[in-house]
């Protein structure tokens, strides 16, 4: 297996795959031992991360980082980048309840895993539970979801940011062009990659502070 610059990420005919301490299958993932180490496949059908990687992002996740990942869901994205994150933590905010319960059942097989069940909107509500944060990762679908982006990384004072956009059914005045210029208004963009063909409508953006 060829290890990608994401640290624990690995590539191998075409595949992507994370590097599992615990060996365990999280969602039906196919796990796969080679010498003694687990490996979880990581599909892009299942999640943005896995496709803009596999579509030749290069997110910077360092794996000592403090990760805050906005609408972390069920954990599906969650549970390989906590695996990413060898020596660090991701705290992981999601909105809805019923998906709030499986990610809650995923913090007790990944023991580097915090979920807060939290409006990503108001940082200054769930800023409490978290000590530290290098790198904020964001999958939020709301028509707000700039702003909501600008905001947590003003409020923790982040430098890097991975934000997946959704560009559809969001409001009738959307416009790409206008909404990656309002990025640009607050951030120096590192990357844009289009991932519609495998999640329609959506585009992997990463930036660092101004």
């Amino acid at each position: 297996m060829r290890e990608l610059q994401v640290p624990n990420l690995f590539e191998e005919r075409g595949n992507l795959y994370s590097q599992s301490r615990d060996g365990k299958s999280i969602y039906g993932e196919q796990v796969t031992n080679k010498g003694g180490r687990y490996y979880r496949v990581f599909s892009p059908l299942r999640s943005k991360l896995s496709s803009s990687i596999r579509l030749g992002l290069k997110p910077d996740i360092r794996k000592g980082d403090h990760m805050l990942y906005l609408g972390a869901g069920t954990g599906t994205t969650a549970s390989h980048i906590a695996d990413s994150l060898s020596a660090g933590t991701i705290f992981a905010v999601e909105f809805a309840p019923v998906p709030f319960i499986k990610l809650t059942s995923l913090s007790g097989i990944k023991d580097n895993l915090f979920p807060i069940l939290s409006d990503a909107q108001k940082p200054e509500m769930f800023g409490m539970f978290i000590d530290k944060v290098d790198v904020i990762y964001q999958d939020v679908s709301q028509p707000n979801q700039i702003e909501i982006f600008a905001k947590n990384m003003g409020y923790f004072g982040v430098q890097r940011g991975i934000l997946m956009l959704k560009t559809f059914s969001l409001r009738s005045d959307f416009s790409i062009d206008k909404e990656i210029g309002k990025i640009r208004e607050s951030f120096s963009i590192q990357q844009i990659k289009d991932i519609s063909r495998f999640h329609r409508g959506h585009y992997a953006i990463t930036v660092s502070s101004n």
